[in-house]
């Protein structure tokens, strides 16, 4: 939703002229014709939107702009506009401008970068266009729906195997207790090695049973964060964004891929610093590159490594780059030394024995994939 101020419309030359002959007569007798023409010019004017806006507060007290109507908390408490005054359509870019000045093109770009806050923790994003449209990750919106059915997989295979111990337990305090039922027989008269043997087995029953239970607590500790993520993932529209001058915004999601890792978000209500993409196919390895996030809650930061290449995995082309990409980094910008965006940083391998081998979305595959909201750049 663009809104832009009614400043400027000119009616039509014959309302115009309705509107100024010299008659007075006659102009007093179709002056509600002449309104009403000039009303219906004003309203159906491109140069005018009358969307309905939502000024609400948010959960931190913050006053909100939005004009969905899904995002806000309670309808009835927020305050219905039927359009946004120009006054309150403010210039990031150039707030940002003065109180975070810029030394250079990719301070520029981490001018139009954000994190990004909800339930499930910081992620990072950016502006990709100038009346508020932010590019990040789906993951950082609503969570690693892979990496929760493998843990899914992992608790049910860690829970049939506690449940075999538990049966195993079980009969081996039935066979103890019959053995133990022999030797109360024996009284004097049971063998001393097979006494001996019982309770060297009763105290191994016992241990085991101590880890057993030790492991049970541990999975069930697991078993209530696994919850507890899956809780935050299914509610984490709330999602907020950090300006680098730590201003906090409310976005809505405004839509999600179903091919790629990439989700479109949106600031309504004000004019955006952004991130202009780089032209495909003219990096060659080597070429410097940033990557751009906040990783471990460290807002802004700025990695620089190289261009690598390009890998193929699961049919989708990667950017690799050795540009450390953190936790918090995920949806942030991977940017060329002119501060423009190659790919949005996505994922690294992990392992004792590697370091710094990330991967980033190319910029071309969300600019495609999003072409119907940003157009064709």
């Amino acid at each position: 939703m663009s809104v832009v101020s009614p400043k400027g419309i000119t009616p039509n030359p014959d309302v115009f002229e309705l509107l100024t002959r010299s008659s007075r007569g006659y102009l007093m007798k179709n002056i509600s014709v002449a309104f009403f023409l000039f009303f219906l010019l004003y309203l159906f004017s491109s140069d005018c939107c009358l969307a309905k806006i939502y000024k609400y507060k948010n959960k931190d007290g913050t006053w909100s702009f939005t004009d969905d109507a899904s995002v806000v908390p309670d309808l009835k408490k927020a305050e219905e506009r039927n359009s946004l005054p120009t006054e309150l359509i403010k210039d990031l870019h150039k707030k940002l401008s003065e109180t975070v000045p810029p030394k250079n093109k990719v301070e520029e770009a981490r001018n139009a970068t954000v994190a990004i806050k909800n339930s499930l923790g910081i992620g990072s994003g950016f502006f990709i266009t100038q009346d508020g449209y932010i590019v990040t990750n789906k993951h950082v919106i609503q969570g690693d729906e892979a990496m929760l059915n493998r843990l899914e997989k992992m608790l049910e295979q860690e829970k049939a195997q506690l449940d075999q111990e538990s049966q195993l337990i079980l009969k081996e305090q039935e066979r103890l207790e019959k053995v133990k039922a022999f030797l109360d027989s024996q009284r004097r008269r049971a063998p001393a090695d097979l006494l001996s043997l019982y309770l060297m087995d009763e105290r191994n029953l016992d241990a085991y049973i101590a880890r057993h239970e030790q492991r049970k607590e541990a999975f069930e500790k697991r078993l209530r964060a696994f919850d507890d993520l899956k809780a935050k993932m299914r509610g984490s529209y709330a999602n907020q964004i950090v300006l680098i001058d730590n201003t906090e915004l409310s976005v809505s999601v405004v839509v999600t891929s179903y091919q790629y890792d990439l989700a479109l978000l949106k600031l309504y209500g004000y004019k955006c610093p952004f991130i202009e993409p780089a032209v495909p196919g003219e990096l060659e390895q080597g070429t410097l590159l940033y990557a751009i996030g906040s990783p471990l809650r460290l807002m802004h930061s700025v990695t620089s490594g190289i261009y690598s290449g390009v890998r193929e995995f699961s049919g989708q082309s990667y950017i690799q780059t050795n540009a450390q990409i953190n936790p918090g980094n995920s949806g942030g910008p991977l940017v060329t030394k002119d501060g423009k965006v190659i790919g949005i940083n996505t994922w690294k391998v992990v392992g004792p024995k590697v370091e710094g081998i990330g991967f980033a979305i190319p910029i071309t595959a969300a600019l495609k994939e999003f072409e119907r909201y940003l157009g064709q750049f």
